[in-house]
């Protein structure tokens, strides 16, 4: 039912019915979810259909949480929001507000007229009429004191101002006032500024966490997918055979066959388990033995077979090839059934770990991708191979050409590219999904069939599934007795999804090195991310680019601010950088209680002076000077490459703390000399004769900031 715009008014929609559908049907925008679309009489709004991002939540408006009375004008202005748009001259004016907003905002949006009209309820208020101006001056007063932080605040604001502006495009406006935030200012009704939000305040996974999760997450992808990928089509095989076998005496006979000895020795029967219960494995017998369900039956009842099985539970192995292995060992003798449908979710869960770890993805893009989005290269003129890339969507950013919110997304004009370990975990995914389908696709995912849905696996159960895989990894760690593999718990709370985007930034921006066993792989990630053309983000160097420059600013504050410590307190440095660094470190102090944005970690690391990097790797720090980097062999490039540190380069400084690592190093290669052959003995202990070298050059070089001054 489509419902024409008023021809006075381009803008101004006409009343509908109870019958108007919520969206009407040129704005929905996902056949998936057309079905959710209900009528404008309906208790509950599903926002749904205007939604074409996979991973989206299916959100609703719940009009029962609105007080009667404003029921009705609320309703009006929430569907012209959906089905209208802000005129054109409204939105040039305002800055923050766009035309059309996404179907998540819709939600929000009016959760927050609710709260407006709650607040107005109980203060006798039963009309938006009544809501003067004054009225809104003292709302937002009470808002300012319920709000700690002003991006918040401010979206509650722009909310209220979608309400007055919607409620003047209906047919019949409720006649709410001007908020006066609207046509004197906001700051009145705001918070003091703060450096709260965004992706650039959420805690990176610690080191001692991810290191762990990521091999646990590439193991299952690299050495046990496709034992788990056989053995999860081994059972549906049987669980579909079972289910459509005939009735025959060889099936007859072969059942009796199989279950005759176990019922007589009393010994375990197969069973699967469900909702924490065992139950007798019928349709797996059925299969086993081409037993029809009516012969199976007459057998249970006869024998008393479910009540024995919950006494006598045993396994339902399957007949397939194990091959991976744990720590050189193999990590099942047999798989059995009752596990193939949580293996099937832990290897999925897998591969979302290593894709949106190793490169960087936000979680929703992640979901967005689809089979076939990452094809194998094509050779070059020169016949070299070029490297795997990506093409996916970006949602967040993704506006119309009108500048609204895109929520199908939109194509990114460079593609993401991808190390060998996340092209490993979309082979897998792929094997795991329809061609073309996307690949987290629910129904391919949720195993177990026992979730309602259309699209991808939505974000809170992709964290809850993180969870379950840390627990199972951690499981299988101590039934090898491998308590260095475990995955301890992480110090700011559960791991998420969003965490992941942010980790891989702080880890490449200080710890060049990579984590323990996977140097390759970060050795291939900052090479990455450092063509600009070739790597992750657009060309502008947005994306992960700003992330990781924020994480490579704040390294530095924190190297210089310590750095200034140790010389306050007496302590030295060398090098040929020790006078540059000294007076680099005196304005420390500067970077007290800065906000290190995107924009002034650019300004930062442009500023040579006061750049100085930690490489605790090489045991020394870095003033980096393009111009004398040793680094830099083949270009120019705006930050070192720490894991290229050449002994002799110009920019190189040491501290006292050094220079006791350095001394404790060669003291642990001694030790490892009485247990190795005579020519790797010769070389670490030659190596330890040059780390004390280093150690006492410094001690003889050091200079103090008196020595400056």
């Amino acid at each position: 039912m489509t419902v024409p715009l008023l021809d006075d008014d381009p803008f101004v929609l006409p009343l509908p019915t109870p019958a108007t559908p919520v969206v009407l049907p040129q704005f929905v925008a996902s056949a998936l979810t057309a079905h959710l679309n209900t009528r404008y009489s309906a208790t509950t709004w599903h926002t749904s259909p205007l939604s074409g991002n996979p991973s989206a939540k299916n959100g609703s408006i719940n009009w029962r949480r609105c007080p009667e009375a404003f029921v009705g004008e609320l309703k009006l202005a929430a569907w012209a929001m959906i089905n209208g748009e802000l005129r054109p001259t409204f939105v040039r004016e305002r800055q923050r507000l766009r035309s059309r907003v996404s179907a998540g905002t819709i939600v929000s949006t009016v959760a927050q007229w609710m709260n407006l009209a709650n607040w107005l309820h109980d203060r006798g208020i039963r009309c938006l009429a009544d809501c003067d101006q004054a009225v809104l001056h003292d709302y937002g007063q009470h808002l300012s004191t319920q709000h700690t932080v002003r991006t918040s605040a401010q979206a509650v604001l722009a909310a209220l101002v979608r309400l007055w502006a919607y409620d003047r495009l209906t047919a019949s406006p409720a006649g709410i006032g001007r908020p006066p935030w609207d046509e004197f200012g906001i700051d009145d009704y705001l918070p003091p500024a703060s450096s709260g939000g965004g992706e650039n305040q959420t805690e990176p996974v610690a080191e001692h966490v991810m290191g762990p999760l990521l091999v646990w997450a590439m193991r299952m992808v690299d050495d046990l997918s496709e034992d788990i990928l056989r053995g999860w089509a081994e059972g549906q095989r049987l669980m579909a055979a079972g289910r459509a076998n005939s009735a025959t005496p060889e099936g007859k006979a072969a059942l009796l066959a199989y279950l005759t000895p176990l019922i007589e020795g009393r010994a375990p029967l197969p069973t699967t388990l469900h909702r924490g219960r065992p139950h007798f494995a019928r349709e797996y017998v059925q299969g086993l033995t081409g037993a029809a369900k009516s012969q199976m039956n007459t057998l249970l009842v006869r024998e008393g077979l479910v009540a024995a099985a919950a006494e006598r539970p045993g396994g339902c192995p399957l007949d397939v090839p194990v091959t991976g292995t744990i720590a050189g060992s193999p990590w099942r003798d047999t798989l059995d059934l009752g596990e193939t449908d949580h293996l099937m979710i832990h290897l999925g869960t897998a591969c979302f770990i290593v894709i949106a770890y190793l490169t960087g993805m936000r979680p929703g893009e992640v979901l967005g991708l689809r089979s076939g989005c990452c094809p194998d290269p094509e050779p070059g003129d020169a016949g070299r191979t070029g490297r795997h890339v990506i093409h996916g969507k970006t949602f967040k950013t993704a506006t119309d050409e009108h500048g609204n919110h895109n929520s199908a997304g939109a194509d990114r004009d460079v593609p993401w590219t991808a190390i060998t370990p996340v092209v490993n975990a979309i082979r897998v995914l792929e094997r795991m999904v329809p061609p073309g389908g996307l690949l987290f696709d629910k129904a391919a995912h949720d195993v177990a069939g026992r979730r309602p849905g259309t699209g991808s696996l939505k974000l809170d159960t992709m964290r809850d599934r993180v969870e379950a895989f840390i627990a199972w990894a951690n499981a299988e760690a101590t039934a090898r007795d491998l308590p260095a593999e475990a995955i301890p718990p992480d110090p700011h709370g559960a791991v998420g999804t969003a965490r992941f985007r942010r980790s891989l930034a702080w880890h490449i921006a200080r710890r060049p090195g990579g984590l323990v066993a996977l140097a390759i792989q970060y050795g291939h990630l900052r090479t990455v991310f450092s063509t600009v053309t070739d790597g992750y983000g657009s060309r502008s160097r947005s994306g992960i680019h700003d992330l990781i420059d924020v994480e490579t600013a704040r390294a530095v504050a924190d190297t210089v601010i310590g750095l200034n410590e140790h010389l306050a307190e007496g302590g030295s440095v060398s090098g040929p950088a020790a006078r540059r660094a000294i007076k680099a470190a005196a304005k420390a102090p500067r970077f007290a209680g800065t906000v290190i944005t995107a924009a002034t970690a650019k300004r930062l690391i442009a500023n040579e002076d006061a750049m100085i990097y930690d490489n605790p790797q090489a045991f020394v720090l870095c003033h980096y000077k393009r111009a004398q980097a040793l680094c830099h062999r083949d270009g120019v490039r705006d930050t070192p490459t720490l894991d290229r540190c050449v002994p002799g380069c110009g920019n190189i400084i040491r501290t006292d703390e050094h220079a006791v690592l350095l001394r404790e190093r060669a003291g642990f290669l001694d030790k490892r000399v009485a247990f190795a052959a005579r020519p790797i003995g010769d070389r670490l202990r030659a190596n330890a004769a040059r780390l004390r070298d280093l150690a006492d050059t410094h001690d003889r070089t050091r200079i103090t900031l008196k020595d400056t001054t």
